[in-house]
């Protein structure tokens, strides 16, 4: 993908993502934002969860597993989007790439978190602060 394609991209999925975690004339429009917010946190936490420090990590592991079970309980749709769509009594899909993809990514996050809490001293969080003790140490 060329960087004119990956900017257009991006752009044109942060727009519909952000149009559908905050759609505009929907019932329920509180509940439907706050529930929205929750699944942002939710998101952020998949990615940045991995930086915990490693005996945290058991709460990223459980979570990452959790969502696992339910993408297969709830037929390859995400519980949040699931309770977001019903009080805004709409349909919308808020992920920009295919969710074989995305699940995808939890499964290669799922493996790091469980090295990383097995072998703290590799965990992402040990290296960051080796880093940072190197960089500003006086």
């Amino acid at each position: 993908m060329k960087l004119d394609e990956t900017t257009d991209f991006i752009s044109k999925c942060s727009k519909h993502t952000f149009m559908s975690l905050f759609p505009r004339n929907v019932k329920n429009w509180k509940t439907v934002y706050f529930i929205n917010i929750i699944h942002i946190i939710g998101v952020l936490y998949i990615h940045f969860g991995l930086l915990s420090k490693p005996e945290y990590l058991k709460y990223y592991i459980c979570y990452l597993l959790f969502l696992m079970i339910t993408y297969i309980l709830m037929n390859n749709r995400c519980f949040m989007t699931i309770l977001s769509n019903y009080f805004s009594e709409k349909n919308y899909n808020m992920l920009c790439i295919k969710l074989k993809d995305a699940k995808n990514i939890l499964f290669v996050y799922l493996a790091l978190a469980i090295l990383f809490y097995i072998y703290p001293q590799y965990s992402a969080y040990k290296t960051i602060v080796k880093i940072f003790n190197r960089v500003f140490k006086k």
